[in-house]
């Protein structure tokens, strides 16, 4: 009976696509190739997608609203995986765009958005946002890709320490 009435409720959800820019926060100038510099965000009122986009990455994090956990989708030298990550927490502030997903936290002044991403820290700042019929998305935007090879915490630290030993 309540995944009903969150499927209903999700009728009403504001559903759209909202574009932010990207302020760098304790961040050294040696981890700026790092950050995204713009995140769009989307969602149809129950699930959401997020791009973020930055100078030579892109990276897409998919997920539901009030889910226990998420994926971040990432390509790097030649490997497409998958990383599940738990969303931690109470579902956090509401904006007149819905609520935030789980992976962003919400700053006491001014209900400003920041995103934690392992050492990098980053503020997100509304840039445009625009409403979307739910009718209009298509029906497998808020899928998982095929294609993508699932991986956890470890094994992802392995592929990376693996990628970055010079070749004999």
């Amino acid at each position: 009976m309540l995944a009903g009435h969150a499927v209903a409720g999700a009728q009403d959800a504001w559903s759209g696509e909202v574009i932010f820019d990207v302020t760098p926060r304790q961040a050294t100038e040696s981890q700026w190739d790092y950050l995204p510099h713009t995140v769009t965000y989307e969602t149809n009122g129950e699930a959401w997608r997020i791009l973020e986009q930055g100078t030579s990455f892109e990276r897409v994090w998919i997920g539901e609203h009030g889910a226990p956990t998420h994926h971040i989708l990432f390509h790097f030298l030649g490997h497409a995986v998958e990383l599940e990550e738990r969303c931690t927490g109470e579902p956090i502030a509401q904006f007149d765009w819905g609520p935030a997903p789980c992976p962003w936290n919400v700053g006491s002044e001014n209900a400003v958005l920041f995103v934690s991403d392992g050492p990098v820290h980053y503020e997100l700042n509304e840039q445009s946002k625009r409403a979307m019929k739910r009718s209009n998305w298509d029906r497998k935007h808020f899928e998982l890709p095929n294609g993508y090879e699932p991986i956890d915490k470890p094994g992802l630290a392995a592929l990376l320490q693996s990628l970055g030993r010079p070749l004999d």
